[in-house]
């Protein structure tokens, strides 16, 4: 009975420091997946809003020139 817990533990203690290194670095890499998923969406969300910025800048570029005719017509 002894040698058969004393042959259990040894195994036990061979297999738990492998089994947890595998476990840190599975955990690491969906930490990773899911970072790069958030910056991902964060980065969709900037480019449009940047596009949004765009379509309004030309809006006013385009209003600013229309006042820039309608000023030289006048005499």
């Amino acid at each position: 009975m002894d040698i058969l817990l004393m042959s259990l533990f040894s195994l036990f203690s061979m297999l738990v420091p492998p089994a947890l290194i595998i476990t840190v670095i599975v955990l690491i890499f969906r930490f990773m997946g899911r970072y790069e998923k958030r910056a991902d969406a964060r980065l969709e969300l900037e480019r449009q809003a940047a596009a949004h910025q765009q379509q309004q800048f030309d809006v006013l570029v385009e209003r600013l020139e229309r006042i820039e005719e309608k000023i030289e017509v006048r005499p």
